[in-house]
């Protein structure tokens, strides 16, 4: 079954790392995210995923009665953003909850996962 693997992060929190401490941050989790993009690999050959651009690039837009309304940002006003989306292929909700589980984001974030409907 397909499942949405979406990657929520606080982006404030990010953002007032120094450059120093964001870098020490990346270098840390790198190896955790190489991990899991073999294990993902395994599973899936075809997995794809991919992190998104800032918050504040967001816009949302929203058509009402044929009129187009388009506003800077995410809909959702919250603490947390979603930074990334994966799109793959497991065997099963467990087995999706595991690979969450294993995405460095969980570990101050949330990973929102999610069966993907297929017509």
């Amino acid at each position: 079954m397909k499942y949405a693997l979406m990657v929520y992060g606080d982006q404030s929190a990010w953002e007032q790392m120094s450059e120093e401490e964001a870098k020490a941050s990346r270098a840390e989790s790198m190896p955790k995210w190489i991990a899991l993009f073999e294990e993902m690999g395994r599973l899936d050959p075809n997995v794809a995923g991919k992190e998104l651009d800032s918050a504040t690039t967001a816009k949302t837009v929203r058509v009402r009665d044929g009129e187009t309304l388009i506003s800077d940002g995410p809909f959702a006003e919250t603490k947390e953003q979603i930074g990334g989306i994966f799109l793959t292929d497991l065997p099963d909700l467990d087995t999706a909850i595991a690979i969450a589980t294993k995405i460095p984001v969980a570990e101050h974030g949330s990973i929102e996962v999610r069966p993907v409907v297929e017509h």
